[in-house]
């Protein structure tokens, strides 16, 4: 029977391949056990245990009828889970060590109580590539599967061994992902059964190569190295996101950039506002590239504020991403939680439910207005503080009221020209806007927009105007006003 302290499962690591990479307390496990499972047949220590007069039976019928990996784990679980059931000491030994890169092992210990299973260690494939290959991985790196990684799982500056590379398609996948990071020309190794001298294969190759190594399988793994050298110098890299960042590090050091280093945060906010208004452009002309390259531009904007933030101790780039990540989580409880919300209207209730209670605004709606956010444009920050108006209940019971308010803004309004007087043509003119304002307000619009989009509309038409003189040769002044008139009534014609 086995210790009860370490339960009715034991998890056992067969190491990489050797009889002599068994440890002496996984050795006795696979003897002492009422029954063992090995994970597959393919490994080269099976061979040697048979020789040993230990019985067990293997998984890799599974492996032939389900469809994927995660299915055949499953059912692997499933096996186990049944044989604890009946009572028996049951063995199920993986190669390796049970707590690297074993997918099957980490689906056991969340469906079985931790009284019930215990680890007995092996000696990982990483060990032993660590020493074939000579890497210290304190120095950095990721184990990561060939199967589902992506380029954005990977960090160049780290090295990187790749599990599960067992046959050519596996290798050309990698190849072509790999390919969106790393030069053509870097090199990698292909080792195979490391740490077993009859078997261990190696050979290093240009990425570009990488699927065209002929005996790889089951016992093979792909490293990766480091990319060396400055960051502008690798092109392949330009798509990562933190090379953004280096160049902007770069652009503010003492020999950097003297323009760049001259900025701070307000000598930005022009650069800012503009950068933004492009991006506008950009989705208003329906431009799709060049809506690419603006939305760089605004990226850069807030890539810059971070590093100047960093610089003075205040936060970092990595402070903003968390900070964004957070609160997009925290506000999605019906995404990331358990929270059932189905409807658009249902979800924006329940943000700004949440947005209170981060602000701590509860149950005093006395500062509504002072909540909007200072700096908006004028037209948005009057169709805002009119919505928080209203949320609180300070608003007209339909449209009609503010039909009614724009007729006697309007009429106030006139009634000031008449009276000639400046600062209250001023003063009634802006109560004449923010009773529009109101208008669109109550019907939904985005008033920012529709004003931008009319101001389009005008430069279209007169553009037009201008083209039609153009091809007159004709100037401005050469025309009546009831002629200007005709060719923009030919201009709403052309839309």
């Amino acid at each position: 029977m086995l210790d009860k302290e370490l339960g009715n499962l034991k998890v056992i690591g067969l190491g990489p391949g050797k009889i002599d990479h068994l440890t002496l307390g996984a050795y006795e496990a696979l003897q002492r056990v009422d029954k063992l499972f090995l994970r597959t047949r393919e490994h080269p220590i099976v061979e040697q245990l048979s020789t040993r007069d230990i019985e067990f039976k293997t998984f890799d019928s599974i492996y032939n009828d389900e469809e994927n990996f995660n299915d055949v784990y499953e059912k692997i679980k499933e096996v186990l889970i049944t044989q604890l059931k009946e009572g028996l000491d049951v063995g199920y030994a993986v190669p390796g060590n049970p707590l690297v890169a074993e997918e099957s092992v980490r689906k056991l210990l969340a469906e079985v109580d931790p009284g019930k299973i215990g680890i007995i260690s092996g000696e990982s494939f990483l060990d032993v590539i660590f020493t074939s290959l000579n890497i210290d991985p304190i120095e950095g790196l990721q184990v990561l599967d060939s199967l589902s990684f992506t380029k954005g799982d990977l960090s160049t500056n780290q090295h990187l061994m790749l599990t599960q590379f067992y046959n050519q398609l596996v290798a050309s996948n990698v190849k072509l992902t790999l390919l969106e990071v790393y030069p053509e020309d870097h090199s990698v190794v292909i080792i195979k059964a490391a740490g077993i001298s009859e078997l261990e294969k190696r050979v290093e190759v240009p990425l570009y190569e990488l699927d065209r190594v002929k005996w790889i399988d089951h016992l093979t793994s792909v490293y990766i190295p480091p990319l060396k050298g400055k960051v502008e110098g690798n092109l392949n890299q330009m798509e990562e996101f933190n090379t953004l960042v280096k160049i902007m590090e770069k652009l503010r050091a003492d020999d950097g950039c003297p323009w760049d280093l001259k900025q701070d945060h307000n000598t930005l906010r022009p650069y800012l506002i503009e950068e933004t208004y492009e991006v506008l452009e950009r989705i208003e002309n329906e431009d799709i590239l060049g809506l690419c390259e603006e939305i760089g531009d605004l990226l850069l904007q807030v890539v810059f504020h971070a590093q100047i933030a960093k610089e003075n101790d205040e936060f970092d780039i990595e402070d903003v991403i968390y900070s964004i990540s957070d609160k997009m989580i925290r506000r999605h409880p019906h995404v990331f939680g358990t929270e059932k919300l189905k409807t658009a209207d249902a979800v924006l209730d329940r943000w700004e439910d949440i947005k209170a209670v981060e602000k701590n605004d509860t149950t005093d709606d006395t500062e509504t207005i002072l909540a909007v956010t200072e700096g908006l444009p004028a037209l948005m920050e009057a169709q805002k503080i009119q919505k928080k108006a209203a949320e609180v209940g300070f608003d007209w019971p339909s449209i009609k009221g503010t039909l009614n308010k724009l007729e006697e803004e309007l009429i106030e309004f006139k009634a000031a020209l008449k009276s000639e007087d400046k600062d209250k043509i001023r003063d009634e003119l802006g109560d004449l806007l923010f009773a529009i304002v109101n208008v669109g307000r109550f019907l939904d619009f985005h008033l920012e927009l529709v004003l931008k989009d009319a101001t389009n509309k005008f430069k279209r038409r007169f553009s037009y105007i201008e083209s039609a003189l153009k091809k007159e040769e004709a100037k401005f002044k050469d025309k009546s006003l009831e002629e200007l008139e005709e060719l923009w009534r030919e201009a709403k014609k052309e839309e």
